[in-house]
Order: structure tokens, then C-alpha cells, then sequence
């Protein structure tokens, strides 16, 4: 990964590994970087970790189970952010281990490392092009299609839920005018 821009990273990774159409298979990723996934549960509001283990080169993504399959999508390429952009944070754990969390506080985005982690997902998930695609072909087929329609439609599309998918199209700048 050359780019630290984290939507040029996330597109980066989007062309070596030759996805072209939604959704990004992003539970497939973590195995083709090196990194293991593991669902768990964690206590109040964490959502996923990244766990370095760099003396044993070991690298393990934790995600919570107990949340929606499109939020622990959205939380693997969130961890796969951290992993590509990131060092992580030293913490003990037995042994000096590096680990980035992913909670409540980090969808806030108040951390320079959480905002870029939350962008490389988002274009990682809906990437700019891909949206815009599916946009077009939606109202192409049906000019009259309802923005909230149209919301639910992509989200499915992309695998994410429908408040990441308005989100995505108001930072995209796209809005549906009839």
C-alpha cells in the first residue's frame, strides 16, 4: 500500500485485489492481508479491534457478534483501515502487543486515526465510482424512485445498513430531485 490518503488506500486495495461491483466481499480481505478474523463478544461499546502481535507476527481482527452483520462490515474494513494505515497503540497484554479499537467514540470521529479509518471504509464499502454507477442505473430504470427508495436499494447492494448509505450519498454530494 503506497497511498496514505485513506479513499486512495481504499481504492488502492479495491484495484490489487480486482473488485469492480458491490458488495465488497470484505469479510474475504482480512486472510488475503495476513490478518485473522475473530467474532467475539465484547463488553459495552466496542465494536471491533485490530491486535498486533508483532514479535510472533500475528494479526487478528476481533469483531463484535452481537452486532448487525452490516455494522461488522463496516468495522472489518474499519480494522483493515488501522491495519493498512495505522501502527496501533502499545497495550500490554502479557506481552507488548499493539491494538486499535473500534467504539462508540470512534464513529464520533473525534481522532485524526478514527476519522480515516471511518473515510477508508466508507469508500472501501461504497466506493465513489460504484455508487455513482448504481445511482444511475437505478433512475435510469425508474426516474420517479423515491430518495428513501433509493437509500434502501443501494444499502442492500452494498451490504451496508441504510445510515451509512445516506451518509455515503450526502458525501458524495448526491441527491435525488424529481
Amino acid at each position: 500500500m503506497t497511498s496514505r490518503n485513506p479513499e486512495s488506500a481504499a481504492r488502492e486495495l479495491l484495484s490489487q485485489l480486482h473488485i469492480v461491483t458491490p458488495p465488497v466481499p470484505v469479510e474475504t480481505i482480512p486472510q488475503r492481508l495476513g490478518a485473522r478474523i475473530t467474532y467475539t463478544e465484547f463488553e459495552g461499546t466496542v465494536s471491533g479491534m485490530l491486535f498486533r502481535d508483532e514479535s510472533r507476527g500475528q494479526v487478528i481482527i476481533g469483531v463484535n457478534h452481537h452486532h448487525a452483520k452490516t455494522r461488522q462490515r463496516f468495522t472489518l474494513a474499519h480494522e483493515i483501515a488501522h491495519l493498512l494505515l495505522h501502527r496501533g497503540k502499545p497495550v500490554i497484554v502479557d506481552r507488548l502487543v499493539k491494538v486499535n479499537l473500534r467504539n462508540r467514540e470512534s464513529s464520533m470521529a473525534t481522532n485524526t486515526q478514527e476519522i480515516e479509518a471511518n473515510r477508508f471504509a466508507a469508500e472501501f464499502l461504497m466506493p465513489r465510482m460504484m455508487v455513482n454507477e448504481q445511482v444511475e442505473k437505478l433512475l435510469t430504470s425508474d426516474p420517479d424512485l423515491a430518495e428513501n427508495v433509493l437509500v434502501v436499494h443501494l444499502a442492500r447492494t452494498f451490504g451496508v445498513s441504510s445510515e451509512a448509505m445516506s451518509y455515503r450519498l450526502i458525501n458524495l454530494g448526491i441527491r435525488v430531485i424529481h
